[in-house]
């Protein structure tokens, strides 16, 4: 069944559907791992391919990621107009964002458009594409987890998300604590809430960087969705290799928020 995967983009599984014809394809840039196909010219040393090809090197070398087995195909609208028109034609049941990746059994997409926000978005949408291109299963909330993970532009992943932050310093405020067994349960993207994308960017984060067991448990679970038909829930494995999970990944989020307000991240 196709895939369709965002927040302020767009991400989950499509139904089949007859592809309008008015898809960008007068510009294209072929390389090993991706295409993009543009309605303006895109130089093969463009900024977009730049980026694209430093974020897949990221987020393949970060999850020991297997090589592609596909290649993902980014369609780049040169304006919002003709975007939203494709996307309300294409695939009207999608809520309207300003991204989409979406999978189906002829191709791995993404869907943006030329705006302030585009490499942002792309960094998002990009990085489901990788990891549908490379693993045989995704959870949901590990899919937005490590897309919302990777969307933050940095040399190095793992910069902050402000939004995030301040988004779960304030629901900490007011009693409410992460909850990787509910996020485990949500399968339809358009059931994610603002508070559980920042959900899952933590606990993505949060065994990324709080210890090796916590990293380790990660790593062994991306690397059995390489061959996964129905993934298991990943919430047994880290309570077993981090007893206190909870109370380290409130630790952990609270941390890294300091570290933002010590230095002025915005």
């Amino acid at each position: 069944m196709p895939l369709i995967v965002s927040y302020f983009s767009g991400c989950q599984m499509a139904p089949k559907t007859t592809f309008s014809a008015d898809r960008p394809s007068q510009h294209s840039v072929v390389t090993e791992s991706f295409v993009i196909k543009s309605d303006v010219p895109v130089d093969a040393d463009d900024a977009i391919v730049r980026e694209l090809n430093t974020l897949r090197q990221q987020v393949a070398a970060t999850l020991q990621l297997p090589r592609q087995r596909d290649p993902v195909v980014v369609y780049l609208f040169s304006d919002e107009t003709t975007y939203r028109y494709y996307m309300q034609t294409t695939w009207s049941h999608l809520p309207p964002r300003r991204a989409y990746f979406v999978g189906t059994p002829r191709e791995l997409a993404v869907y943006s458009y030329r705006s302030p926000q585009m490499l942002e978005d792309l960094r998002h949408e990009f990085t489901h594409g990788v990891l549908h291109a490379s693993l045989n299963s995704v959870p949901l909330w590990l899919d937005e987890g490590l897309a919302e993970y990777f969307e933050v532009g940095a040399a190095d992943p793992g910069s902050p998300h402000t939004e995030h932050l301040a988004e779960l310093t304030s629901a900490f405020n007011s009693g409410w604590g992460p909850n990787l067994f509910q996020l485990e349960l949500i399968s339809d993207f358009q059931k994610l809430t603002r508070r559980d994308y920042a959900e899952s960017w933590a606990w993505v984060h949060f065994m990324m960087h709080s210890s090796p067991e916590a990293k380790q448990v990660l790593t062994d679970y991306i690397a059995e969705l390489q061959q996964a038909g129905t993934p298991q829930r990943l919430l047994p494995r880290l309570e077993r290799a981090v007893p206190d999970y909870y109370a380290s990944t409130k630790a952990h989020v609270a941390s890294v928020q300091v570290i933002v307000g010590t230095t002025g991240l915005q």
